[in-house]
């Protein structure tokens, strides 16, 4: 396979074909093995390049991955291998489903991994061309209550995995749906607040909650 490589740290702004750059082109790189029970495999379609792998190459940003690697974390492609140890989603509810990552990323991944069924809090629902199981109108209604309602429709009992790129009132909402043992998958905080989780809801229902960075997936 073909990668981009960050072979050593620095400037990546030089042009990569001159000896001080830290990036090179690898034009047949081994394609990655599931290095865990967990992992996820995926064929990468189209990428793109940020400031936080801009200040990866450098050495400057918080993750600092072991060298060589290769830099990225949006991404679109195609799962095609998965660890043994993957299991189906019954419930995944996604947060803010009105952008590409929180489409492409989570609500594929989640039923080609298997998901029975899927919600989607979104301001502007025209989702169901996706195959998408139940959509929440924020103007027009509240999730807990919607959420609730479909649950019940579909003889369902409470959220599996709750994808959260938004934060705020919606994810401390959002915790009420949740099942006992549920995974909350945090992306980012969108609203501008940073949810803090009490830890009564956290003991109760056991949560396990994930930062969401490109480690345990394998990407070319």
């Amino acid at each position: 396979m073909e990668a981009l490589l960050c072979e050593k740290l620095g400037d990546p702004t030089v042009p990569y074909n001159s000896p001080e750059s830290p990036i090179t082109i690898a034009r047949s790189h081994p394609v990655p093995s599931l290095a865990s029970p967990t992992a996820v495999r995926v064929r990468i379609h189209a990428t793109s390049l940020n400031y936080a792998n801009y200040l990866q190459i450098l050495g400057k940003y918080q993750e600092k991955p072991p060298l060589p690697f290769i830099p990225g974390s949006d991404y679109s492609g195609v799962i095609e291998a998965v660890g043994d140890a993957i299991s189906r989603f019954k419930v995944l509810l996604v947060l803010g489903a009105a952008g590409g990552v929180e489409l492409s990323v989570s609500f594929e991944i989640g039923k080609v991994c298997g998901g029975d069924e899927s919600s989607l809090v979104a301001r502007k629902c025209n989702l169901r061309s996706l195959g998408v199981d139940h959509v929440v109108d924020l103007t027009k209604g509240n999730v807990t209550e919607s959420v609730k309602k479909f649950q019940k429709i579909r003889d369902l009992k409470g959220v599996d995995v709750l994808y959260d790129p938004v934060g705020g009132k919606l994810t401390k909402e959002s915790l009420k749906l949740l099942n006992w043992g549920a995974n909350i998958l945090v992306i980012g905080f969108a609203s501008g607040e940073v949810p803090v989780i009490p830890a009564n809801i956290a003991l109760v229902k056991v949560l396990c909650r994930e930062w969401i960075f490109p480690i345990g997936c394998t990407f070319y």
